[in-house]
């Protein structure tokens, strides 16, 4: 009996894991020749099988590196400027005009940039599961080629026992079930990758809705409830100022500043009384979706007696 032609060995290019077609009906079990012709059919088609899907993983595997190696990259060289934008800012760093000088941005605002750019890449790795998978593609296709080495060799020992004769019937039945055995091999490894990466998706996909979850909850807009205890003495009401910025002229001693989102804010307020234009400035903290309150007054100088 002969060994199978090694032009057999080289797998058609192709985007899935080609399954051969088993015609099982096709096969004849009644000359020696007939036997020899189907056993070495049932050769054919495991080993066709087998090189199928080393070739999709040796072929896949490429791509996720690819992409697992460009992200990782990525977050390491973010996370390194955005460690040394601080540093730099410290050294007396470099200030960047913006909207004809209204708005001055500082190096060292950057860093933050850059750390969230760095997180972004991980979690964009990891959702998509491009190192996991790289991991698990290499894995998998080890399994395969060692497992079909020893297959052949198994197969080899058995030809090499068998010499020129035929095999009779408990030998046929013997080298079926080792091509059973391998089969089932190669197809557990196949399942057991795929079953990995359903759960590893679905634990992403979970951890993903939960942080989102997480992330809308903390960043819903509080308030701020604003008391000047001296507005009703201010000429013409008194101004509200949230981080800079002017909110709106009140005329009363308190005003409620809406849609604030979440951390440290800085309020002021400016009122002339006396003819005297004064201010006064408080830092509050926001939490998310609560209310909190400062009170304020504006520094009237007392009238000397």
């Amino acid at each position: 009996m002969e060994l199978p032609n090694a032009s057999l060995q080289q797998p058609q290019k192709t985007t899935d894991i080609e399954i051969p077609v088993l015609r099982i009906q096709e096969y004849r079990w009644d000359t020696p020749e007939e036997i020899q012709k189907s056993v070495y059919g049932l050769y054919q088609y495991a080993e066709s099988g087998a090189i199928s899907s080393i070739s999709w993983y040796g072929k896949n595997k490429k791509s996720k590196a690819r992409f697992s190696r460009t992200l990782r990259a990525s977050a390491i060289i973010l996370t390194t400027l955005g460690g040394l934008t601080p540093i730099i800012s410290s050294m007396g760093g470099l200030t960047v005009k913006l909207m004809d000088d209204k708005l001055t941005l500082y190096i060292g605002q950057l860093g933050y940039l850059f750390l969230g750019l760095a997180a972004s890449c991980i979690a964009f790795d990891r959702f998509f599961g491009f190192s996991s998978g790289w991991m698990r593609y290499i894995s998998t296709k080890m399994t395969l080629e060692r497992a079909l080495s020893e297959f052949r060799l198994d197969w080899a020992m058995m030809l090499a026992k068998l010499g020129n004769n035929p095999p009779n019937t408990e030998q046929v039945q013997h080298m079926i079930r080792r091509l059973k055995d391998f089969l089932v091999l190669i197809n557990n490894n196949v399942e057991q990758e795929t079953l990995t990466w359903v759960a590893e998706f679905k634990t992403n996909l979970a951890e993903i809705e939960k942080t989102a979850k997480t992330q809308s909850a903390a960043s819903r807009p509080g308030a701020i409830a604003v008391t000047l205890t001296n507005g009703m003495e201010t000429e013409d009401g008194f101004t509200v100022t949230l981080d800079g910025m002017d909110i709106r002229v009140v005329h009363g001693t308190k005003y409620q500043v809406g849609y604030v989102p979440p951390g440290t804010h800085k309020v002021s307020v400016r009122g002339r009384i006396n003819g005297e234009i004064l201010d006064a400035s408080e830092l509050v903290n926001v939490a998310a979706g609560e209310m909190a309150a400062v009170t304020l007054a504006l520094p009237v100088a007392q009238a000397q007696p």
